[in-house]
């Protein structure tokens, strides 16, 4: 008999060994892309930052244009008025100090002989000349003036048009911005797709590891001296999973995290099938049988870790996976509630157990007997 199940263990390593590599490396992959998928969105996050970045810088500039503009209008505007002031001034004064001087020496000769004509003729004049100064004064104050404006407005000019050039800069940095965005936004959705299709390769890998693993259950209950070349079981009404139905211990107490049957992706939408229940469990936590019976298989088994398969010898079959510890061997007559291993990880990293029961080797929802 030991060579039978060594001749099946033959027969089916080179396929299981395979599938389990396979599913490695798919899932290795898929943390790959999602590693990339994570950079693009962090690169995409600091794009969005520049962006911002840019639009206040641009928003500022704007503004700036707006205020030099604002100023460049009112230095403009002061130019003009007092170059019209100027103008103005230097006709009136000159036309002023033109009739003046025209009228001056009314009085010819006669000044000199009439009491304090003279005296009024040399304050006349200083008068004159004092008008002609200050008139003078004016002009070249506001001549002064106008420089500085003219000084004034050919900066703002200037600034303006510097101001103008950084913000047609800013336009085109901002496109190239935009352009990366959607670059690195299409490489990011094809990374998302390329993960849903291997993802959608996983699940049917998983489904090929459960029915790989039914398989090798299959072998090994065969290859026992009390069921070689017999069917599996179909239990009786009286059998201790029918009689205590609903009522049965938990291997270990904890959170399913996974339950029977078929379970569609929320995102993604792909489909899997489980065999059994996942259960988030303390670390180490004791696993306990969940009936009597006989242990088939305990050692490591595909994806599924250390595992132990129970034969109730009744029709029914429990499996206990992604232990930690197997306290127990192959051959083994197992009690009730007698403790078979420890906790271990479940896919993910949390600390838990996969628990299977079979009936008649078919799988079914064991929260439908646990208690």
């Amino acid at each position: 008999m030991t060579v039978l199940m060594f001749a099946a263990c033959i027969i089916t390593a080179g396929s299981l060994d395979s599938l389990d590599t396979c599913l490695r490396e798919t899932q290795a992959h898929i943390s790959q892309l999602e590693e990339e998928e994570a950079a693009i969105s962090t690169i995409l996050d600091a794009i969005h930052e520049h962006l911002t970045i840019s639009r206040d810088y641009y928003n500022e500039l704007a503004l700036e244009e707006s205020r030099i503009l604002q100023q460049l209008s009112r230095v403009s505007g002061i130019f003009t008025s007092e170059d019209s002031l100027r103008g103005e001034l230097v006709e009136s004064l000159s036309s002023y100090l033109l009739y003046l001087y025209s009228h001056r020496n009314l009085g010819g000769i006669g000044y000199f002989f009439i009491e304090g004509g003279f005296t009024r003729m040399l304050r006349r004049q200083a008068y004159i000349d004092y008008l002609a100064s200050r008139a003078a004064n004016e002009v070249f104050m506001l001549s002064i003036s106008q420089d500085s404006l003219g000084s004034c407005r050919d900066s703002l000019e200037f600034l303006l048009v510097e101001v103008q050039e950084l913000r047609k800069q800013m336009e085109e940095l901002q496109g190239g911005i935009y352009d990366e965005e959607a670059r690195q936004a299409s490489i990011r959705n094809q990374l998302m797709g390329r993960i849903a299709a291997e993802k959608e390769s996983l699940a049917v890998l998983e489904d090929r590891r459960i029915s790989r693993a039914e398989f090798v259950t299959r072998l090994s209950v065969r290859s026992t001296p009390a069921a070689s070349g017999t069917p599996f079981l179909e239990p009786e009404p009286d059998s201790y999973m029918e009689s205590f139905r609903g009522g049965i211990s938990w291997p270990a107490t904890g959170q399913v995290v996974r339950t029977f049957g078929v379970q569609t992706h929320r995102e993604y939408g792909t489909q899997t099938t489980s065999d059994g229940i996942t259960v988030v469990t303390p670390p180490g936590q004791p696993v306990y049988s969940s009936a009597e019976g006989v242990v088939l298989y305990a050692r490591e088994f595909l994806s599924l870790g250390q595992m132990i398969v129970l034969d109730h010898q009744d029709g029914y079959i429990t499996v206990y996976g992604y232990l930690g510890q197997i306290l127990v061997n192959p051959g083994d007559e197992i009690m009730n509630g007698l403790q078979i291993g420890k906790t271990g990880s479940i896919p993910g990293g949390q600390p838990g157990y996969y628990f299977e029961i079979r009936r008649g080797g078919e799988p079914v929802n064991p929260e439908e007997y646990l208690e």
